[in-house]
């Protein structure tokens, strides 16, 4: 079991990582998952607050929209093996984009361009 989730775990850094993050308004942040969670169009992830950046207490959702399949499975492998094993997430995010992902609202959410564990 621990040896699948960390094959997992690298397979989803290596996808990750070789998608482009190009965007002119993204940013990283750390991320300790509270909640995960896969709706009908989008996944997301709810992290908590870092008291030191003001921002994460106003924005606390990451969102995915459900469009690429390898990517959303790798992340959510990613994203629930963390929030198991209580572990930090470098998340990089689209801090200008909120409305690309359904579901998705502009006061406490922003799409998630890609999630690596540290």
């Amino acid at each position: 079991m621990i040896g699948k989730l960390l094959s997992t775990a690298l397979i989803a850094m290596t996808v990750l990582s070789s998608l482009s993050t190009a965007q002119a308004d993204t940013r990283t942040r750390v991320c300790q998952p509270v909640e995960v969670a896969v709706f009908q169009n989008r996944l997301h992830v709810r992290c908590a607050p870092i008291s030191e950046q003001a921002y994460t207490s106003d924005i606390r959702y990451y969102a995915m929209k459900l469009d690429n399949s390898v990517q959303v499975q790798a992340t959510l492998d990613l994203l629930l093996m963390a929030k198991a094993n209580n572990r930090a997430l470098a998340i990089r995010f689209d801090e200008g984009d909120y409305q690309s992902v359904p579901g998705c609202q502009g006061g406490d959410c922003r799409r998630l361009v890609w999630a690596a564990m540290r």
